[in-house]
């Protein structure tokens, strides 16, 4: 009687429903590491989020669903690989990983439709995704995002920062000496709290907008097939503006220039005009506003 009472809660242990932790599969991983390590993360679907710390370290925590793959950490303290391993077939599933790295690391990212968010890391960050979003904020010396149908935002104070998608809004916030942008119909959105030194904002369809100033020799360039552009600049901007709008509606709030002409090529001279404008599109109208 015993041995069939035992077996009987064997059995009924079994057929138990496994726990959260077992479902889905702990990750929990710590590396030594430089403070500019060289990092390479993949996260095929779910959520990442990369912070930087004062610490020697590289550590991972989180979870993820075994049909997506296993968790994978290699390489030295100059240059780490993590992330998860997906079979051969098509995975599916999701992960939660929270990275933490040294500040100055040198952090690279590739997902599938993860979503990203990147905070306090001041070395090189580089993320592409297909469809994830992404969001990066902090003082990275060097910033890139791509992504194909994602959002991107970048709330930084960077010397270079630069974004491309396809159907995503693309957010700039911050401070930064040089800003390039571009997407195929989804609109950019640029507000800028320092001058900036050299910009390009393109779009095949998408609105441009644009609130900032330039440096006293900076060059601004935003260029569209049919979408609307509109910048916000101080009016006392000394700078050569080159305006060519091919289906007319150019307008401006700023006082003594000459008058937009109905359609075609619009030129004129702010102060010392040392500054470049450049604007171009064929359908879109094109605003200049004050800032």
């Amino acid at each position: 009687m015993r041995y069939q009472a035992s077996g009987l809660a064997l059995l009924l242990l079994m057929l138990l429903p496994g726990s959260p932790a077992a479902a889905q599969g702990d990750i929990a991983a710590r590396r030594p590491a430089r403070p500019d390590v060289a990092l390479r993360i993949y996260c095929p679907s779910g959520t990442l989020r990369v912070t930087g710390w004062t610490k020697d370290s590289v550590a991972v925590s989180g979870y993820l669903d075994p049909s997506l793959g296993r968790f994978f950490i290699g390489g030295t303290g100059e240059g780490m690989k993590l992330g998860i391993e997906t079979p051969e077939t098509d995975a599916k599933g999701t992960a939660v990983m929270d990275v933490s790295v040294p500040r100055g690391a040198r952090v690279w990212i590739k997902t599938a439709n993860a979503d990203v968010e990147v905070n306090a890391v001041s070395g090189m960050v580089d993320v592409f995704t297909v469809s994830g979003h992404t969001r990066v904020a902090g003082s990275p010396s060097v910033v890139t995002a791509e992504s194909l149908d994602g959002n991107i935002e970048l709330a930084v104070e960077s010397p270079s920062a630069r974004a491309r998608t396809g159907s995503g809004v693309i957010v700039f916030r911050g401070v930064i000496s040089e800003a390039s942008a571009s997407s195929v119909s989804g609109p950019l959105f640029i507000g800028m709290e320092g001058k900036i030194s050299r910009a390009r904002f393109e779009t095949v369809s998408g609105e441009i907008a644009f609130k900032g100033d330039l440096d006293p020799d900076g060059a601004l360039e935003a260029e569209s097939h049919s979408g609307n552009i509109e910048l916000r600049l101080p009016e006392k901007l000394g700078a050569t503006y080159s305006i060519v709008g091919y289906a007319g509606q150019l307008s401006t709030e700023f006082q003594g220039i000459p008058p937009a002409p109905a359609k075609g090529e619009w030129r004129f001279t702010v102060g010392s005009g040392q500054a470049s404008v450049t604007v171009r599109t064929f359908k879109g109208k094109v605003e200049l506003k004050k800032k």
